[in-house]
This record gives C-alpha cells, sequence and structure tokens, in this order.
C-alpha cells in the first residue's frame, strides 16, 4: 500500500483495471487485484482494453479517441504502453476487415486532422507492412511511430492546415525540427525502441538525401521510415486543406508513384499502391452503366474492385446500396468522382454493415 503499481493490470477478460503508476491507497484495492489481476509488462504488447465485440470501424475510432486523449496528456505515466495498445487496436481492426480500415480514410473525416492523419497513417502502415511483410516486432514500433511521428509539431500540423502560402521562417523552422524534437519527448516518455525512435526521427528523410532533418541517402533510412513517409504523403493528399480539396486517391497515389518517386522508394511505393489498391475502398466512381458506386473491397484485380451503387444509371438516389458483379462490363469502373461536389453522401455502416457500426 501507497507505492505505485510497476506496470497495467486487467481482468481475464482484458479490460484495464489500474493504469501503470496508480498508487495503491486501500487493502480493497490490494486485495481485489490479487483476486482478478493479470499484468501486462509494458516491454509486451498489452492486450486491447476494449471488448472483443468491437467491430472494425468502431476499433478504428476508439484508437483515435484514445490517442487524442494520450496526446493532451503526454507526460503522464505509462505513454509508451498506452500507444503499443492504440496500435493493438488498429491492427485488430485491420485483421478484421481491412477494407473497412482503409474506407474509414477517405470517409470518417471528423475529428482533429492531427489525430486522424495519425491513426490513418498507422492503418497504411500495418497493411502495407504486413505484405511486405515486416518481422512483427517491427510491425508494432512503425504503427507506434506513425502514431507518435508528428508529436513534436502537434499544435503547429493543426494551425498549418489553413495556411496557403509560404511558412514564415519560425514556422519553417518549426517543421524541419520536429522529427528530433520528437525523437527527444518520446525518449522522456519513457519510449526506447530503436526502430519507433528511428523511425519518427528519420519520415521526412529521402532517399536522394533530399528530405530532413540530417539529408539521410539511400540505405541509412531503414524500411520503417521509408514506410512511414509513404503513408504521411497519401494520407495528407487524400486529406482536405483550408485552402484545398483533398485529392482522389488514384490522384494521390499516382503522385505517389510518379512525380515524387524520384525522391521516395519507387520498390515500396508500388507495393503500397498494390496494396491499398489504385481505387481504395471508399473511392467514390462511377460506373460504365452512369450510376455514381462506392468502392467496397478491392478486387482480385485493382483495376476490377467490388463496388456498391448509390444511384441509378440516371442520378436518381437508391433506397439502399446495391452491390455489383464486378465481372460485368457495365459495373467496370469508368471514373472517380467527388461525393461532395456531387452532393450525395453515404453511411459507412449502410454500404458495410455491421462491421462499420461506429
Amino acid at each position: 500500500m501507497g507505492q505505485p503499481l510497476p506496470c497495467d493490470a486487467y481482468d481475464a477478460k482484458g479490460k484495464l483495471l489500474l493504469r501503470e503508476g496508480h498508487v495503491l491507497t486501500s487493502e480493497a484495492q490490494i486485495e481485489r487485484l490479487a483476486r482478478h489481476a493479470l499484468f501486462a509488462d509494458h516491454r509486451a504488447e498489452p492486450p486491447p482494453e476494449e471488448p472483443a465485440e468491437l467491430r472494425p470501424l468502431a476499433l478504428v475510432l476508439s484508437a483515435r479517441q484514445r490517442l487524442q486523449r494520450r496526446l493532451a496528456d503526454a507526460a503522464a505515466p505509462g505513454f509508451a504502453a498506452e500507444i503499443l495498445r492504440i496500435g493493438a487496436l488498429l491492427r485488430l481492426a485491420c485483421r478484421r476487415n481491412a477494407d473497412v480500415a482503409l474506407a474509414s480514410i477517405l470517409l470518417r473525416r471528423d475529428g482533429p486532422y492531427a489525430i486522424r492523419h495519425a491513426v490513418n497513417v498507422a492503418i497504411a502502415c500495418e497493411l502495407v507492412g504486413q505484405a511486405l511483410p515486416l518481422p512483427a516486432d517491427q510491425q508494432a514500433a512503425t504503427v507506434a511511430a506513425a502514431l507518435t511521428m508528428n508529436i513534436g509539431m502537434l499544435d503547429l500540423q493543426q494551425a498549418l492546415l489553413a495556411v496557403e502560402g509560404p511558412l514564415d521562417n519560425a514556422q519553417h523552422a518549426a517543421v524541419r525540427a520536429h522529427c528530433e524534437t520528437g525523437v527527444v519527448m518520446l525518449r522522456e516518455r519513457g519510449v526506447d525502441d530503436p526502430v519507433w525512435l528511428e523511425a519518427v526521427r528519420d519520415h521526412h528523410e529521402r532517399p536522394d538525401g533530399s528530405g530532413y532533418p540530417a539529408g539521410r541517402h539511400g540505405a541509412a533510412i531503414g524500411v520503417p521510415a521509408r514506410l512511414l513517409a509513404l503513408g504521411d504523403v497519401y494520407c495528407a493528399r487524400v486529406s482536405a486543406r483550408g485552402y484545398r480539396p483533398p485529392l482522389q486517391p488514384n490522384v494521390a497515389l499516382r503522385w505517389l508513384f510518379l512525380n515524387e518517386g524520384a525522391m521516395l522508394d519507387r520498390e515500396l511505393a508500388a507495393l503500397f499502391i498494390k496494396t491499398v489498391g489504385i481505387y481504395p475502398p471508399g473511392t467514390a466512381v462511377r460506373l460504365r452503366n452512369g450510376s455514381i458506386a462506392v468502392v467496397l473491397e478491392r478486387g482480385a484485380t485493382s483495376h476490377a474492385p467490388k463496388v456498391a451503387s448509390i444511384t441509378t444509371h440516371d442520378g436518381l438516389r437508391t433506397g439502399a446500396p446495391i452491390r455489383r458483379r464486378n465481372d460485368v462490363e457495365a459495373h467496370a469502373v469508368s471514373e472517380v468522382v467527388d461525393l461532395d461536389a456531387l452532393r450525395l453522401e453515404v453511411g459507412m455502416e449502410a454500404l458495410w454493415g455491421a462491421d462499420a457500426a461506429g
């Protein structure tokens, strides 16, 4: 009694009972822990706190909420363990329905940008990391790095959303410094995983040496950092800014490979595009029969995703999305469209059912 817990305590169902650092103040607390608690070493990946029955989209949204709370109180004990738990939630969401997790990047644009962006990048890194594949420990560290890559400039990141012209000198200096500042902050909060720290430090480095903070070249930049750079660029481009609408995902992916291929890792960029799909889930498209549809699944080939129409061929809104066979010529993708410009809205649950219940 009177001593802080050295690690987090859970019950047998994975529900968090007490956090690391909680000071025990009564015999009743100690007795309860003795009867019910399992203890998670912060160096291992602890089980998610959320109930096992949570659906994939609910897991993603829970991860956003938890990340926002943790970064708002980043100095509280147990920082590293909580970030790993949030990463575990996202990996679970991707295992249960990767298409829903990817679609959340495009369709769930609510909440603070900095938090949403970090979770979106973590989802992309999880799925492409599986395709590489990265070893499990590097995979967990890469996802954790995605969640914390901008911890060194969180307030500035939100403010820059509305900046249209060049950054002023102070803003430019803060952006250039945020990678190294982030590493210092993570170390202060108990992060000692070298893969995690190096990915945060190097996620703005580029293989051609044009990046920052150190201008590292080629193999001096680890695969986790290269993967993080790709996820960062893609997820930023498909998100709106105060001065521009989001890029359509197929355009963002083409930009990723062609326009920035000299700076980014071209081979990894090709795998990134193959993994998320030329038409990622959540992309709005016009079919050859004239109807507007949303991509549900990436499909067996990148050019033939599975879709659901939300309008008829002549533009009338359907009562419910209509799933289309992707081997029918009339249901092939003709072009990518903007739902906002067409003034069309659709909820994820209507498209994916219970897996997208938030």
